[in-house]
C-alpha cells in the first residue's frame, strides 16, 4: 500500500472534521487562531466550515483512489 495515499487520506479526514466543527457554528480559537476580526459573524464561520469541508473532498477522493489503484 502506498504510504503517501494513506497520509493524504488521513489528512483529508482531519481537515473534513475541522470544517464540520466550524460548520456547526463553533468559533474555535484553536482552528481560527489568527483572525483579524475578533467578532466574526456566525454565518461567516459556517461558510468557512462549508468550504473547508468541500475542499477536503478532493484529497479524500485522491487518497481513496491511490489506495485502491496503488498509485506510485
Amino acid at each position: 500500500m502506498n504510504g503517501f495515499s494513506v497520509l493524504m487520506f488521513i489528512l483529508s479526514i482531519g481537515v473534513f472534521f475541522s470544517g464540520l466543527y466550524l460548520f456547526t457554528g463553533h468559533n474555535s480559537e484553536l482552528l481560527l487562531w489568527k483572525t483579524y476580526r475578533k467578532n466574526t459573524p456566525k454565518e461567516e464561520i459556517i461558510n468557512v466550515g462549508k468550504w473547508t469541508m468541500i475542499s477536503s473532498l478532493v484529497p479524500l477522493v485522491l487518497g481513496i483512489l491511490g489506495i485502491i489503484f496503488k498509485f506510485e
